[in-house]
């Protein structure tokens, strides 16, 4: 039922990024990510404190400062809290890895916000 809303938003991701060309530059796509919309991305949660969260995969219906809204396949309806969860995007062979807890902020405030390089996180 979704499905449409996931297709149009592969269409921005390529849109962005300028067609996600293999030879496309990761940190440059990495970048775009962090401040792109993600209604209509689908998530996966790849590592997170609470083990119950790990596996859940669904396309974003709602994003606010701190929860995605997730639909998942079974057509449930899902609130997963970003602090202390890693989120993985799949899109057209790129794989990329978001630390919920460094996008604690309402999408319209992220993407103006300038993300600074940070060495290694914990959950």
């Amino acid at each position: 039922m979704f499905i449409p809303l996931h297709e149009l938003w592969k269409q921005y991701i390529r849109e962005l990024c300028n067609g996600l060309k293999p030879d496309a530059q990761t940190q440059m796509i990495q970048t775009k990510l962090l401040k792109a919309d993600f209604h209509g991305a689908l998530v996966t949660v790849t590592k997170s404190k609470c083990p119950s969260y790990v596996g859940i995969t669904g396309i974003i219906l709602q994003e606010t400062k701190y929860v995605f809204k997730i639909i998942t396949k079974e057509d449930r309806l899902k609130v997963i809290p970003k602090r202390n969860n890693i989120f993985s995007i799949e899109m057209e062979g790129f794989v990329s890895y978001i630390y919920g807890s460094r996008i604690q902020f309402r999408a319209s405030e992220r993407s103006a916000k300038k993300f600074k390089g940070q060495g290694t996180m914990d959950l």
